[in-house]
């Protein structure tokens, strides 16, 4: 499952696909290493800020990667209807 998530319309993995996983991996896992990392040191880490400031902007990043590729592959598709029906006329 997580390979089909990371290929595109043709079949290939795409870059895009996989750094959006990787980012969505990164949300995930993130506070939970910063949280150990400041427990094993002493100190306090804030999950609270955290959690307000980093998935804002990380949202927006992968709304527009989410995005971009959804029209990239919108395109494809179109130019591969319209090959085909130009080899159908013919």
């Amino acid at each position: 499952m997580l390979s089909h998530m990371v290929r595109g319309i043709g079949g290939e993995v795409e870059i895009g696909r996989a750094l959006l996983a990787l980012a969505s991996f990164a949300a995930i896992v993130s506070p939970i290493g910063f949280q150990a990392w400041d427990m094993a040191r002493g100190a306090h880490f804030d999950v609270a800020a955290w959690c307000v400031a980093y998935p804002g902007g990380l949202a927006a990043l992968v709304t527009a990667g989410i995005l971009g590729i959804g029209r990239k592959d919108q395109n494809v598709e179109a130019a591969r209807s319209s090959k085909a029906a130009r080899e159908t006329r013919q």
